[in-house]
């Protein structure tokens, strides 16, 4: 009797529940028609309140190894903050005239646009973006990928300080990603011994405990340690060079500073194809997206996965979480063309690309996904947007957006690229 009884009133209690949420959305619907809401179309405000919907990941196995070995001596290790800084973004509102950005003002909270050569090289694409403070001085990470001309220069990581009471306020400097494998023979440049350019993706990135979490396409994660910058020889004639010779001197096609990769996690049976990663509100897990375009075959599922931490920033093998979020507005309701990606709760943000429709001039989407939902709730986003970083303590929601001019995508000759933040609450 004190079952069923119980029971009854569970029965009431979601009843209750299901009236008043639909009165809240009804009020929101209505408030909606008469103000600039930033809900990209009425449809996606019917986000089903979900019944613990939980999924433990099969087929998935976190296989570590440590690769350190290489600069465990004989090297002299720097830390971001005596990083010299040799370039200056630009702050302030310009980054609104960028091709393709729609957020409504009243959601805008910082924006920053690159140097005029960065935001319009063609030899190098932004990519994942997160941060951190150090001694108070508030940083982004930014990843890049070399093509055109900087392919054989793998990848590279940008360190950019955005507190506005330092001295080095909106300066950033260019540092080289690289690690152990050596290549046996290359055409493009002179490769030495010891360490060569790490020629991934480097799609979305993490920050845990000054530990640096990569997304590798095929891979998994590479991690680094940002405590482990090492400064090399520059100069013109370093332009062609990599590696260390034989006398010692280091080099990294003229870049000041190098970042080794010190770690890896081969993520067997999903990493394929991974496309951002973050680290959770709670700090707890690293959560993954897999990428599909927007015209891939139904039978494409993408997902999302979430991958426990320890309190030293190790990935564990156990408790793995699987989510695949639904988005009507592509192929079979899934959720194609993630490209960002922040947890919090029960509930994921994702940063869209490639939808079939445009909203307010642009074919991306800030969709938030509740588990066990049948739809997202979609918010208009700026063209050509990438990964998410979630800085909580100023409720700033970071992305960051790609394309050069004349880069074959739908912004022709404008400039696209910037970083932005919102303000998260509004999207909560």
């Amino acid at each position: 009797m004190l079952i069923k009884n119980n029971f009854y009133s569970l029965i009431c209690v979601a009843s209750n529940v299901r009236i008043y949420a639909f009165l809240f959305l009804a009020c929101v619907f209505l408030s909606s028609c008469t103000s600039d809401s930033t809900i990209e179309d009425d449809n996606s405000i019917l986000e089903q309140n979900p019944i613990g919907y939980y999924a433990v990941a099969t087929g998935i196995s976190v296989n570590y190894s440590d690769v350190s070995s290489y600069v465990n001596s004989g090297f002299t290790f720097l830390n971001p903050t005596q990083v010299n800084k040799n370039r200056e973004a630009i702050g302030g509102s310009s980054y609104t005239e960028v091709y393709g950005f729609n957020v409504p003002e009243a959601n805008r909270a910082r924006g920053i646009r690159w140097n005029s050569g960065d935001e319009t090289t063609n030899e190098w694409r932004p990519q994942g973006i997160t941060g951190f403070k150090k001694n108070g001085v508030r940083y982004l990470l930014i990843t890049w990928y070399g093509r055109e001309g900087s392919d054989h220069k793998g990848s590279r990581i940008t360190l950019l300080d955005i507190s506005p009471s330092s001295s080095t306020y909106l300066k950033y400097r260019h540092i080289l990603l690289v690690h152990s494998s050596v290549p046996s023979s290359v055409s493009e440049y002179t490769q030495y011994n010891t360490y060569a350019p790490l020629n991934i993706h480097a799609g979305g990135i993490a920050y845990y405990n000054d530990k640096v979490y990569i997304a590798s396409t095929n891979l998994g994660m590479r991690v680094f340690d940002l405590n482990k910058i090492i400064e090399v020889s520059t100069g013109a004639d370093t332009s062609t060079k990599c590696g260390q010779d034989t006398s010692g001197n280091l080099y990294a096609f003229n870049y000041r500073y190098i970042l080794p990769q010190i770690e890896y996690y081969d993520i067997n049976g999903g990493a394929n194809p991974f496309s951002t990663i973050q680290v959770n509100d709670e700090g707890n897990a690293l959560w993954t997206a897999q990428y599909s375009s927007g015209s891939s075959s139904s039978s494409v599922v993408p997902k999302v996965y979430g991958f426990p931490m320890d309190s030293g920033g190790t990935v564990l093998n156990s408790g793995i979480e699987e989510i695949i979020p639904k988005n009507s507005l592509f192929d079979d309701d899934h959720a194609h063309g993630m490209q960002g990606i922040f947890r919090k709760g029960n509930r994921t943000w994702l940063s869209c690309s490639g939808s079939p429709s445009e909203s307010y001039g642009s074919k991306a989407r800030l969709a938030r996904y509740t588990d066990g939902a049948s739809n997202t709730v979609r918010y208009r986003w700026p063209y050509g947007s990438e990964s998410l970083y979630y800085e909580a303590e100023y409720d700033y929601l970071w992305s960051l957006t790609e394309w050069e001019p004349n880069a074959g995508a739908d912004n022709g000759s404008e400039v696209n690229r910037c970083i932005f933040a919102v303000h998260f609450s509004e999207y909560e």
